[in-house]
C-alpha cells in the first residue's frame, strides 16, 4: 500500500503536539507519514530538498502562494472558521473539528485530486492486488506466487492467480477438468465492449488442490509481447471488478518490459524476491535507485515493496549495511525441489508452507495500517 506523505505546518505548537498526539494512538485504512513544521524557513528548505511530498496541511500565516511545489501535491488550508471566506481556489478544512474527521475530509479532497489514487483507494475495498516480481531469473518467483495463493486460500481468502510471463509457467502448478484454453481472454482485454467481465466468467478455470483460480494460457510468446498499457490496466482492473476475490496474484517476468510495469504500478503490494547473493540485491539497489526515471515518481514502488529472501540456507551472505533495503520475509532452500517430478511436490512441501504462511500472516493478514512520524 501507498505511504501518503502529509507535512503539518504550523506555527502554533500546541496544536501541532495535539495532532501528534492523535496521529501516534490511532490508526487507519491508509498508511501516513506525518512531518511537522512550525517554522516556515525549515518548511521551504524541505520543499527546496526535493523530498516527496503527497499533502501539505498548512495554517494560513505560514503559506505563500510562491511555495514552489509540484503539480501534484495538495495543498489544503487549516482555517480558524468552520466556513471559509477566502475567494481563491485553495482547499480549506476547519482546523478545530475532530482531527479523524479532519484527516478523512483531506484524504477525500486527495483521492479527487490524484486519480490514480483514488482509483486505487475504491479498488482496495474489494480486492488486493499484489505483483510477485524479481530483477533476477532463477530466484523461485513462480514457486513463491503459487504457494502464496495456496496459503491465502488456506485462509479462507478468494485468490486469482494472473501469470503475465512471457512464456508462463503456471501449467506446471494448475490443471482443471475443462480443457479449452483462456487465451481468448486477452482479445476480450482490447477490446471495449462492455464484455470482460463476463468473459472472465467464461473463461477462468479453477483448481480444486490450490483453491485458486486462474487462466490457462498456453505459451503464445507473441501475443503477450503484444499486450498494451490499457490491456494489462484493463484485465486487472476487470478480475477486480468481478467483486469474487480478496486477492489477485500476479506472476511477472525477470524483466521491467510494458507489461511488468503497468502491473507493478497498478499493484497495492509488490513481494519483490531476491535470493542470498549479491548480484540480485545488486539489481534491486540499482532499479529502486533509479525509480523515478524508470517509472515517473520517486517511492511509486518503495511504498509497497516487501523483500523476501527466497533459498534461504540460514546464513546470510548480504551486508546490507545503511541501505534502505530490509529483508521482510525468509524462505528456506529446499533441497528435493533440485529432483522436483510435478508442480504439486512444490505446494505440499511442509517446511516451505509453514515460512509462507507466516510470511502471508505477517505482511497480509495481520497488517493494520500504521502511522509514521517525524518531526522536524
Amino acid at each position: 500500500m501507498k505511504i501518503i506523505r502529509i507535512i503539518v505546518a504550523d506555527s502554533n505548537n500546541d496544536y501541532l503536539e495535539s495532532f501528534a498526539s492523535f496521529v501516534r494512538t490511532s490508526t487507519d485504512h491508509s498508511t501516513y507519514m506525518f512531518t511537522y513544521f512550525s517554522d516556515a524557513q525549515l518548511l521551504q528548505s524541505y520543499i527546496d530538498n526535493g523530498e516527496s511530498i503527497d499533502i501539505v496541511l498548512i495554517s494560513p500565516d505560514l503559506y505563500t502562494a510562491e511555495m514552489k511545489l509540484p503539480d501534484d501535491v495538495l495543498i489544503v488550508l487549516l482555517e480558524d472558521d468552520a466556513l471559509s471566506m477566502r475567494t481563491d481556489s485553495v482547499l480549506t478544512v476547519y482546523r478545530y473539528q475532530r482531527l479523524g474527521q479532519l484527516i478523512t475530509t483531506v484524504m477525500g479532497y486527495y483521492y479527487e485530486h490524484n486519480e490514480t489514487a483514488g482509483r486505487q483507494f475504491v479498488r482496495s475495498k474489494h480486492a488486493s492486488v499484489i505483483s510477485v516480481f524479481s530483477p533476477m531469473g532463477g530466484v523461485g518467483k513462480t514457486t513463491v506466487a503459487v504457494n502464496l495463493c495456496k496459503q491465502l486460500a488456506l485462509n479462507g481468502e478468494r485468490v486469482f492467480y494472473l501469470n503475465l510471463e512471457t512464456i508462463p509457467s503456471g501449467s506446471l502448478f494448475f490443471s482443471s477438468e475443462e480443457d479449452n484454453p483462456s487465451l481468448q481472454i486477452f482479445y476480450y482485454a482490447k477490446q471495449e465492449t462492455g464484455q470482460l467481465l463476463s468473459k472472465i466468467e467464461a473463461l477462468k478455470k479453477y483448481d480444486p488442490y490450490s483453491m485458486v483460480d486462474y487462466f490457462d494460457i498456453a505459451i503464445q510468446a507473441a501475443e503477450m509481447l503484444e499486450l498494451k498499457e490499457m490491456e494489462i490496466k484493463r484485465l486487472i482492473n476487470g478480475i477486480v471488478d468481478t467483486g469474487v476475490y480478496d486477492y489477485i496474484i500476479i506472476d511477472l517476468d525477470s524483466s521491467l518490459h510494458e507489461r511488468s510495469k503497468v502491473a507493478l504500478l497498478e499493484s497495492d503490494q509488490v513481494f519483490w524476491i531476491n535470493t542470498n547473493d549479491h548480484q540480485s540485491m545488486l539489481k534491486t539497489k540499482a532499479i529502486l535507485a533509479e525509480e523515478e526515471q524508470l517509472f515517473g515518481k520517486e517511492n511509486v514502488l518503495k511504498d509497497k515493496l516487501s523483500i523476501i529472501l527466497n533459498k534461504y540456507n540460514g546464513t546470510s551472505l548480504l551486508d546490507l549495511g545503511e541501505t534502505e533495503i530490509t529483508i521482510d520475509g525468509y524462505l528456506p532452500f529446499v533441497d528435493d525441489w533440485l529432483s522436483i517430478q510435478s508442480g504439486a511436490e512444490i505446494l505440499r512441501n511442509d517446511l516451505f508452507n509453514q515460512e509462507m504462511q507466516q510470511i502471508v500472516y505477517h505482511l497480509l493478514l495481520k497488517m493494520k495500517e500504521g502511522v509514521q512520524v517525524r518531526e522536524i
